[in-house]
């Protein structure tokens, strides 16, 4: 039989381990089980090929989240198909009418 531990007294691991065995068939301390959600299969691969350095700060930054390098990159790439990509025609417009009115002020400026 297990004794009771009166709450906040400082238990050693092994007076624990001992205590969650006795009570391991007890379903109050489990709750209800939890589906886990299955990955899709990743059976594509594609290559990427990044300078030593972006290798490395790839690298720091898996770690400092906690995943491999290459589970990093997809979670990259995944979320960045979320986000609308650039229109690269637009953008050129865009900066043709900025670069036009920029010189039309520094033409008025100058008169």
């Amino acid at each position: 039989m297990s004794r009771r531990i009166p709450h906040g007294e400082q238990t050693s691991e092994a007076e624990l381990a001992e205590r969650y065995y006795e009570r391991r068939h007890e379903d109050s301390d489990w709750g209800e089980p939890q589906a886990l959600e299955k990955p899709a299969r990743l059976d594509v691969t594609l290559s990427v090929r990044f300078t030593r350095e972006e290798l490395e700060a790839v690298r720091g930054a898996a770690e400092r989240a906690g995943v491999k390098p290459t589970a990093f990159i997809r979670q990259a790439a995944v979320q960045a198909l979320e986000r609308a990509p650039v229109d690269r025609a637009r953008l050129e417009r865009d900066l043709a009418t900025a670069l036009e009115f920029t010189r039309d002020a520094q033409r008025a400026l100058a008169s």
